[in-house]
């Protein structure tokens, strides 16, 4: 009997991407899931299995968190999350408005539906009604707060990072999907400077939660941690890597980390008119925040990197890394112990 229903399981998979590949849709746009009433009255049917689907983001990334959603505070009747997203046809939404009255003159709406503007992923769409000349205008996404920017367009330039495509993967994917491409490279680069700066902070502020979990967990300020480092490239020539302390609880999580690069690409580029225009090189070099933070052999990056993080856990979370696993080819152990980070502590 189990090998039958995992066959079932399989072929029901095998029929679902031949159905998905014959009906490849012309046009899609992706649309606010609560744009219209007669929109919420049609997805107020979706069936258990699309239930399970519509997780908010954080627990459909982390996959650790199954919500109740049978029903939802705005709409006891609706199981659709009015600040989720729904990837709907064109024509679909044509065919549904046609089902519709005009608020304009009370007739069934026979119209046009027209895009106003458009920017990555969110657009203005208007309903134009022919019998009045009515016309309905609605945006696919709302803007950020404090902001100017669409919160669809931020979240695919996140999920791009964390799904490891970035833009010129996002071009591809959107393009497969039949979707608007994305916004301009110039633009997108602007924003993951501006993500940078948020996701630091919210590192940060993770970091320090977990700190105070572990705490909780050992009962005072001496922690074991694990520890791992990681290179851009194969082997030991690589010339940026990292380190992660992880708590040892039940669940382990990321305590600090420590970047290390031996080169600076802003240095590296000013090279190249510094016997040409040394003035302008100059200022350069003294105005730009160096890359540049580690001298030593690329091999004990991950000894080094480590090794600061312990040095550092007083000043930042006041507490003491007191015991420590790690690889057995690791030379950071050794390195602990001939470098020791605390006083009187081994």
């Amino acid at each position: 009997m189990p090998r039958r229903r995992t066959y079932t399981r399989r072929y029901s998979r095998r029929a679902f991407l031949k159905h998905a590949r014959q009906n490849v849709p012309p046009s899609a746009s992706s649309l606010q899931s609560n744009t219209t009433s007669t929109l919420r009255t049609t997805t107020s049917n979706l069936s258990t299995s699309s239930k399970r689907s519509s997780l908010p983001s954080h627990q459909k990334i982390t996959k650790r968190t199954k919500l109740d959603i049978t029903s939802t505070p705005a709409n006891s009747n609706s199981n659709v999350p009015m600040d989720g997203y729904t990837i709907l046809q064109n024509q679909v939404l044509f065919t549904l408005m046609c089902k519709t009255n005009c608020e304009g003159c009370g007739n069934r709406w026979n119209g046009t539906i027209n895009i106003n503007k458009r920017d990555g992923l969110f657009v203005i769409l208007s309903f134009h009604c022919s019998s009045c000349t009515n016309t309905i205008t609605i945006e696919t996404s709302p803007k950020v707060v404090a902001s100017d920017r669409r919160d669809i367009n931020v979240r695919s330039q996140i999920g791009s990072h964390l799904c490891g495509i970035r833009y010129a993967g996002l071009v591809k994917l959107k393009g497969a999907m039949n979707l608007p491409s994305p916004i301009q490279d110039e633009r997108y680069s602007k924003w993951d400077k501006d993500l940078l700066v948020s996701v630091k902070s919210f590192s940060d502020r993770s970091m320090k939660k977990a700190v105070e979990e572990a705490v909780t967990a050992a009962n005072g300020r001496e922690l074991m941690v694990s520890g791992d480092g990681f290179w851009q490239t194969r082997g030991f020539q690589s010339r940026h890597g990292a380190a992660a302390l992880l708590s040892c609880n039940t669940t382990p999580k990321v305590l600090d980390i420590e970047t290390c690069s031996k080169t600076c690409n802003v240095c590296m580029g000013a090279l190249a008119i510094k016997n040409s225009n040394p003035a302008q090189y100059n200022d350069i070099i003294r105005s730009h925040k160096c890359e540049k933070n580690y001298k030593k052999s690329s091999g004990t990056i991950e000894s080094g990197a480590v090794l600061k993080m312990f040095q550092r856990s007083v000043s930042n979370y006041n507490i003491y890394y007191t015991k420590y696993g790690g690889d057995r080819d690791s030379k950071t152990f050794a390195a602990l112990s001939d470098t020791p980070p605390y006083p009187r502590i081994i």
